[in-house]
């Protein structure tokens, strides 16, 4: 493979760029994870005790933000956490590789 051939520099980029976008993937999960899918409020869901509790939700509300934007783009799905885990194994594996090459004695 590629990246687990490769100098310290390429280890450390790949593990720089997988950590950021299991950070960022990760952040981007939040909504579908509290409740506001493509298809609407999940039921029991925090969202769902958010709407009960607000009751009528007034257009522009961050309520109302939230949803539409989980019903309208991927953050509505599990997708991003599916990116969020595949860059989570991807830093590990670059990280090992790397505490592998910096052990090393020459």
């Amino acid at each position: 493979m590629f990246l687990l051939s490769h100098s310290p520099r390429v280890l450390i980029g790949a593990t720089a760029a997988g950590g950021t976008t299991a950070a960022v993937a990760g952040a981007a999960s939040v909504p579908f994870f509290a409740g506001f899918t493509a298809s609407g409020i999940a039921a029991g869901s925090m969202a769902a005790a958010s709407q009960a509790a607000v009751g009528n939700v007034a257009v522009g509300s961050g309520f109302a933000v939230m949803q539409s934007i989980a019903a309208t783009t991927a953050l509505g799905t599990a997708l991003p956490a599916v990116v969020a885990g595949a860059a989570v194994a991807g830093t590990a594996v670059s990280g090992y590789k790397l505490y592998q090459h910096m052990s090393e004695k020459k």
